[in-house]
């Protein structure tokens, strides 16, 4: 009996890890395409790259690093990362990319 309810809540907190997790996905994408457009670049794609339990300032919680890539011309390909702690934005890199010849 006890086993049971152990079981349902040790379920219901992997189901909770996951359901945040792709909440953060969804909005490491929405910070990576909103960056994108304020620096007039093409948004590519996004991969998780990996996380941890961390420490920021006073806040505590999982934090993801994400890749993103980007063009600025069409032509190179150029990858970014971002980094988030539970659904807040930490920051944004990227490398010295080239800008579109007018």
């Amino acid at each position: 009996m006890l086993s049971d309810a152990l079981l349902l809540i040790a379920l219901g907190f992997i189901g909770l890890l996951f359901w945040q997790g792709r909440r953060q996905a969804e909005l490491a994408r929405v910070h990576a395409q909103r960056y994108c457009q304020q620096h007039q670049l093409q948004f590519l794609d996004i991969a998780w790259q990996g996380g941890k339990f961390s420490k920021a300032g006073r806040h505590f919680g999982w934090l993801s690093r994400y890749q993103f890539a980007f063009s600025s011309d069409r032509e190179h390909r150029y990858e970014g990362e971002i980094t988030m702690l539970n659904l807040r934005l930490q920051q944004v890199d990227t490398p010295v990319y080239r800008l579109p010849e007018d």
